[in-house]
């Protein structure tokens, strides 16, 4: 699978949903807090599996992620769709690389100018926020809460962003996510050719080590993609394994930058 690609089905993260709370929910406000100071600080192998977008079966897509390398050699393939990958697909990986690098320093500057700035979660190339003052309590045991989550638009006076509805479940003791549905509200277009309709979404997070919050390890995705008059089911799921903590390249001189504030899945 190409990078574009990769991301096209990844890009799905949003939410609008009724509000009441008074205050800001400390509970899971401490747990994207964790998810944030976590980023970029873990290498790990991620296994990709594509079905549908042809009749012709795909072969799994394998990633070594290591933020503590050059940008340009952080996402490195093992095989692409069950072959060694060609030339121009080790030249897509880095470029995928390098544009991370350019949003990084991109987000660098601003929280310079803006510290302490808000979480944002990029959503197909769009950035929204999520509004966790007005997030409301669906479910709730003696382990952990469900959370609905609303989204609002980074731009434009912060408006409401539902094209996806997101449900997000923090465990009590720990403090960190542990699972999180996102459901499609309405039908998307992607890349101007490609039409995303009924995504759901599956995230599960787990602790890797004792001493550090939970990480994703999976990210499950089923949609209906349209190319002009053909509608087509998908199914993609993302294994990520082998976790080891390392320094992000950034630190390398052993100076510490501020956490990444933006949250890609």
């Amino acid at each position: 699978m190409n990078p574009p690609m990769r991301w096209i089905l990844l890009a799905a993260l949003s939410a609008g949903m009724p509000a009441f709370a008074q205050e800001p929910p400390k509970l899971l406000g401490d747990a994207f807090e964790k998810l944030v100071e976590n980023q970029g600080h873990w290498s790990f192998r991620e296994s990709e599996s594509l079905q549908g977008l042809s009749r012709k079966a795909r072969g799994e897509t394998i990633l070594l992620v290591d933020p503590s390398k050059p940008y340009a050699e952080q996402y490195t393939p093992v095989q692409v769709e069950g072959r060694p990958p060609s030339a121009g697909e080790l030249s897509d990986f880095r470029e995928l690389g390098l544009k991370v690098e350019k949003q990084r320093m991109r987000e660098q500057r601003e929280s310079g100018s803006n510290p302490g700035g808000r979480l944002r979660i990029r959503i197909n190339s769009q950035e929204v926020t999520p509004d966790i003052e007005h997030a409301t309590v669906q479910a709730e045991d003696a382990e952990g809460v469900t959370f609905f989550v609303p989204l609002r638009t980074s731009a434009g006076g912060g408006s409401a962003f539902d094209t996806f509805r997101l449900t997000a479940r923090v465990n009590r003791a720990r403090r960190e996510f542990e699972h999180a549905t996102i459901r499609q509200s309405h039908p998307m277009r992607v890349a101007l050719i490609f039409s995303v309709a009924d995504a759901v979404i599956d995230l599960d997070l787990a602790p890797v080590d004792p001493k550090y919050p939970s990480v994703i390890t999976r990210i499950e995705q089923t949609a209906t993609v349209g190319l002009v008059f053909i509608r087509r089911p998908i199914s993609f799921e993302m294994l990520r394994s082998g976790f080891r903590r390392v320094a992000p390249y950034d630190e390398r001189f052993g100076v510490k930058i501020g956490p990444l504030r933006t949250i890609d899945f």
